[in-house]
């Protein structure tokens, strides 16, 4: 018998959520405006999937970033206490089934997920060895155009239409990066898809995975993701979940199409959920007037669940000097009033101006943090952490064995360009090239001793993975490599080193959490802390407003939002496609959950602006005063 199911703060599921919950046996879309229960739905049908008798091993549910996953795991485990290892973003599950059948394409099972930053020197290597000279070519542009091309349906006729010697690079690219070990972020989905369509084997053992799929934020996939998610989803019980009203991400090659190609390729049932309990009524109200102007998109009649009004205000100004005083004489009105500073953000088109309101913010001695400062996974302890741990789980895995060589007192530079050499000519991995540097006594003396011992060290750390938990088996290397006394060389005092401690104690805080709600699977981990690094972020915010562009602020909410820079040529963008820039102010109006400000300047570098045309369209809902 199916249970009734619990929502938020313990009231009942509305109606469409619990439909959404408890329907089997077809395909399923369900449409999900800001605010409307999404997060809860999915949890739920989880809960109830569980409920019923399904083994979790056999759920999975995708999400586009790990913050989501990992909040969606914390949530099925109130609900159940269960722990759901298969709730992943996509590009996690692609590299877990990698793992398992990577070799099947030649590459190595122990693959590094480059940084942008190795890919693209692997990229300007390849580019030297074809003979192109590399100043007259575009690294950004060209890493770029594999990317999108890596994002098509169909990547083989793309690349085939691409001009010489464009082809030659990327073939180029793809082979260094293979021999090397390393994949780069675009082909966790490239090459898990190239599998799933080339070996039915493979697809057919995929399949075999997993009997429920669920897909959150469907809206963001590209054309290869979706092509993916579509041979997953075969036979199996899918829903996907998403609102083409949000779909803003067409930079990275996502599209709102793909909504429209689920219902033609599944003929899914659909659910919409209708009640908004994010939104207040002028906010919702406003934001369903703007968005009604765009044609193409499923219809979504949002009601408030919300008895506040909510306020919303229009304000225009001279110059965005003014502007960002504004703001910042508002923030303290709003402190005072004893809203939290973490509960008010900025939200911007580019990052330009978000500096000209923290400047502002400043002057009157306003904590701000910016979205997009240097990532906690680019931190040189964490990076060490885990190429220490990464070497442990994965001693094929190149890059991670390299930086411990180097962490290494005793071997030089020299050494490990040697160890390179020996690893390129016999075409094996680092690991097997530093066991024959020792067995053919190719180095001598201290830099010999100090590479045996690296290697004892691992190998001693390597059957303690099975005994110890993730941030055990971190606290275990750095003691077995001192690699605390290491941290001490490079600090500079004794704050520095507290503050860098301080950056691994964090680290082994998201291991302990990551175990509790996933399970215990260091590969999962590593792969999902390389996802991370590649796409940024900390995991523990700084204090103060929060300064963000408006494609960064897509799945947060604030009580109040300070919607900047409205004006003509901003957005929309002259450049932009109109009905996607619709979709952004309406992702930026749906942010707030009681009061929007939306601001502009009349003068920006000496031009008169309008007002963004996108205020007027939802100016019915404005108050008199707000007609600025």
């Amino acid at each position: 018998m199916r249970r009734c199911c619990m929502g938020r703060r313990g009231l009942l599921l509305n109606d469409e959520q619990k439909e959404a919950v408890l329907t089997r046996d077809v395909p399923l879309l369900i449409l999900a405006g800001p605010g409307t229960g999404k997060t809860e739905t999915i949890a739920h049908r989880i809960a109830a999937l569980i409920g019923e008798g399904e083994d979790p091993e056999k759920i999975l549910a995708i999400t586009f970033t790990n913050k989501a996953s990992q909040a969606m795991r914390d949530r099925v485990l109130s609900l159940t206490g269960k722990r759901l290892s298969w709730i992943r973003t996509i590009h996690g599950t692609c590299a877990q089934l990698l793992r398992s059948h990577i070799h099947k394409l030649g590459y190595n099972t122990a693959f590094n997920i480059a940084s942008m930053e190795q890919s693209n020197k692997i990229l300007k290597d390849c580019i030297r060895e074809i003979g192109l000279n590399e100043a007259l070519l575009d690294i950004r542009e060209l890493a770029g155009t594999i990317a999108r091309i890596k994002s098509k349906a169909k990547p083989e006729e793309q690349l085939a239409s691409e001009s010489h010697p464009f082809p030659e690079i990327f073939n180029a690219y793809q082979e260094k990066m293979r021999s090397q070990g390393c994949i780069d972020f675009n082909d966790l989905i490239y090459l898990c898809l190239k599998l799933l369509k080339e070996d039915p084997n493979t697809l057919a053992e995929a399949r075999d995975q997993w009997r429920h799929i669920i897909i959150d934020e469907f809206q963001d996939s590209d054309p290869a993701q979706y092509q993916l998610i579509s041979h997953l989803g075969r036979e199996r019980g899918i829903a996907v979940v998403g609102d083409d009203d949000q779909s803003i991400y067409s930079f990275r090659s996502s599209t709102p199409e793909v909504i429209a190609l689920f219902v033609a390729d599944f003929s899914p049932k659909i659910i919409t959920l209708k009640k908004s309990y994010r939104l207040p009524r002028i906010l919702l109200e406003a934001a369903s007037s703007l968005i009604r102007n765009n044609l193409k998109r499923f219809e979504k009649e949002l009601v408030c669940a919300q008895e506040a009004e909510g306020h919303l205000e229009v304000r225009g100004f001279g110059s965005e000097t003014e502007e960002g005083d504004f703001v910042a004489q508002e923030v303290l009105a709003l402190q005072a009033q004893g809203v939290p500073s973490d509960e008010i953000a900025v939200l911007g088109r580019r990052h330009a101006p978000l500096a000209i309101v923290e400047a502002s913010l400043k002057k009157m001695n306003i904590p701000c943090r910016k979205m997009g400062e240097r990532s906690f996974y680019e931190l040189r302890e964490v990076r060490d952490m885990m190429a220490l741990i990464t070497a442990v789980a994965l001693p094929e895995n190149s890059p991670a064995l390299e930086r411990i060589f180097k962490l290494t007192p005793g071997i030089t530079a020299r050494a490990i360009d040697l160890l390179e050499d020996i690893a390129e000519q016999n075409e094996v991995s680092l690991y097997r090239a530093a066991e024959l540097a020792i067995e053919h006594q190719y180095l001598q003396g201290e830099a010999s001793k100090s590479l045996q011992e690296a290697l004892t060290r691992l190998d001693q750390l390597r059957p303690r993975m099975e005994q110890l938990c993730i941030s055990d088996l971190m606290r275990a290397a750095a003691k077995e490599f001192d690699y605390l006394s290491h941290l001490q060389k490079i600090s500079r005092g004794p704050s520095d080193y507290e503050k860098r401690l301080g950056h691994l104690k964090d680290l082994a805080q998201m291991a302990d959490q990551f175990e509790l709600s996933s399970g215990p699977s260091l590969t999962n981990f590593i792969n999902e802390m390389a996802i991370s690094a590649i796409q940024g972020g900390t995991p523990k915010e700084k204090g103060g407003i929060r300064l963000i562009t408006l494609h960064g602020a897509k799945g947060l909410e604030f009580r109040v939002v300070f919607l900047i820079g409205a004006f003509q040529g901003n957005i929309p963008h002259v450049k932009g496609n109109l009905e996607e820039e619709r979709r952004l102010m309406f992702v930026g109006v749906t942010r707030a959950k009681e009061r929007l400000y939306i601001t502009h300047a009349r003068y920006i570098q000496n031009e008169v602006r309008q007002r963004s045309y996108f205020v007027d369209e939802m100016g019915r809902m404005l108050s008199p005063k707000s007609q600025v």
